[in-house]
């Protein structure tokens, strides 16, 4: 479906809306003659996707020349209460951007920062005491593209803090400041307000379910309710000596006049309940006081709160936005506009994408050719001076030799490698086969392996028929025969208490060909 067509607003319908979970909940008053303005209508409806409740809302209500005004989540974005030094206010945000980049969970180069002043005449401060509202980049395009897609625009978003001091502002007496609290489906919010400005507010995890169960639940909400207003009113007194607080009002759907006799006993202000039909004319929803109090919810009250933005501004109170400046400079755009642009960039890139992709195909083309033809010629002249191919029995003879000259290569590589590696093998066998009572002194090995001699000594001659048993286990003396035995006995003095002879094994008489022509690898002598 096409989104409707967009027509300026004259500022005299705001429609607020907002994505509360699954549910999407919007209101529209009106501004005419009457110093009240008009609550014209409530929508809600289940849409867990933004844009297609905002066709939704479409359809069940005219949204030609309104203002719509968006109010974002909690999890949207942070407040932080800060201090400033005396600067401009227009030098604020970037104060407090770069001030505040570790206090957030996101990067604050390119989020939305903006900046409330609270007034100085309150406190006896030399600095400038601000509360800093910092919005993820992430948020604020996903907000800008699911009004776009309905075919609508932003004319401010809020936040639930500023929506509830444009009400709390309505409930002020002349040069005094007031305090409003107002329960939600998940937590209750309290703020204060002097002038119309906001001066401080506080986040309480208490919500109206709990207000509204068991006595037993109920009771222990509101203590904690109770205890968290008391310390918020006395520390405004402490940091705000100089300002007056004239009441606290309550909004509590169904219970606001309890919740309001129950707060009276623990703070030292005037408790009343919010009464919204005083504040605004609500004719359109009927005369029934019950649907006017289902209004007192956190959620609606911050519709509400935002859709009042205009008498907040006819104050002169500041004001945040926090749209993506740029898009805020440059205003909404039509919707014949818009969709014309959104053609004419898709044609322009795909036309962009079409020539460039066959510049680059026919570039990759030229350059092969060329590649080609420089192959081509050293190739032609390569063949040119070949010789002519030789004759059959010519042939024969060449692979003849190759085949003889490929046997003696493989004779020799063979050779060099037994020659070169085989005696390190032999210890790793001698070491495998290690025993207590006999060790080797000596071991000489010639002729490529085909002749050794292995000497060494032992405390029992019985032991040698066993180690030589064992040796034939190793592939280096495997079916070897040792046809040359030689026992002998050390000395005494060499020997000390102990009886040790010596031993010489050795194949095809190796001792009596020993000469230097041999390879021999002899280990250090063991100590017994």
């Amino acid at each position: 479906m096409w989104p409707r067509r967009r027509q300026a607003d004259n500022g005299s319908h705001w429609v607020a809306a907002a994505q509360d979970g699954a549910v999407l909940r919007a209101l529209q008053v009106t501004y005419g003659t009457d110093e009240r303005p008009s609550l014209a209508w409530v929508h809600s409806q289940e849409s867990a996707d933004f844009s297609r409740g905002l066709r939704a809302l479409g359809r069940a209500h005219p949204l030609r020349g309104v203002s719509l005004a968006g109010v974002l989540g909690r999890a949207q974005y942070r407040l932080i209460s800060t201090e400033l030094d005396d600067l401009p206010r227009e030098e604020w945000a970037g104060v407090v951007r770069w001030r505040l980049k570790e206090q957030v969970d996101f990067p604050v180069d390119d989020a939305i920062v903006d900046v409330l002043g609270v007034p100085q005449d309150t406190q006896n401060r030399g600095t400038q005491s601000a509360i800093a509202l910092l919005e993820p980049r992430a948020e604020v395009q996903a907000l800008a593209l699911a009004v776009d897609d309905a075919g609508l625009s932003w004319s401010a978003i809020e936040v639930p803090e500023t929506c509830l001091r444009n009400i709390c502002a309505l409930a002020e007496t002349p040069s005094q400041a007031h305090a409003l609290i107002a329960f939600g489906s998940e937590h209750a919010l309290l703020v204060i307000t002097l002038g119309g400005e906001l001066v401080m507010t506080r986040t309480i995890e208490v919500a109206s379910a709990a207000l509204m169960g068991s006595e037993e639940a109920r009771g222990g909400a509101v203590g904690r309710a109770g205890l968290e207003v008391l310390r918020t009113l006395d520390t405004f007194e402490r940091t705000h000596s100089r300002a007056t607080l004239s009441g606290l009002s309550v909004a509590l759907p169904g219970g606001s006049a309890s919740m309001a006799e129950v707060l009276a006993d623990l703070v030292y202000v005037p408790v009343k309940p919010l009464e919204l039909g005083q504040l605004l004319d609500c004719a359109a929803l009927g005369d029934s006081p019950e649907q006017i109090e289902a209004l007192a919810s956190l959620e609606n009250l911050c519709l509400l709160g935002a859709a009042l933005r205009p008498l907040s501004q006819t104050k002169g109170c500041q004001q945040i936005d926090m749209r993506d400046p740029e898009q805020a400079q440059a205003g909404a755009i039509s919707w014949g506009a818009m969709w014309g642009l959104r053609a004419l960039a898709a044609v322009v890139t795909l036309g962009l994408v079409s020539v460039i992709g066959m510049s680059i195909v026919s570039k990759r083309m030229e350059s092969s050719a060329v590649a080609f033809e420089a192959q081509l010629g050293p190739l032609q002249m390569a063949s040119a001076a070949l010789p002519p191919p030789p004759d059959q029995g010519a042939l024969d003879q060449l692979r003849k030799a190759e085949a003889l000259q490929k046997r003696l290569s493989e004779a020799l590589i063979n050779a060099t490698a037994q020659s070169a590696g085989g005696y390190s093998e032999y210890l790793m066998a001698l070491g495998r086969q290690a025993q207590p009572s006999v060790w080797v002194t000596g071991l000489v090995v010639r002729d490529s392996g085909r002749q050794l001699e292995l000497s060494g000594r032992m405390t029992d001659p019985g032991f040698l028929p066993g180690y030589i048993a064992r040796l034939e286990i190793e592939d280096k003396f495997k079916g070897r025969r040792f046809n040359r035995v030689e026992l002998g006995s050390v000395s005494s003095e060499m020997a000390g208490d102990q009886q040790l002879s010596t031993f010489i094994l050795g194949t095809n008489d190796a001792a009596k060909t020993a000469d230097t022509k041999g390879a021999a690898a002899r280990p250090q002598e063991a100590k017994p």
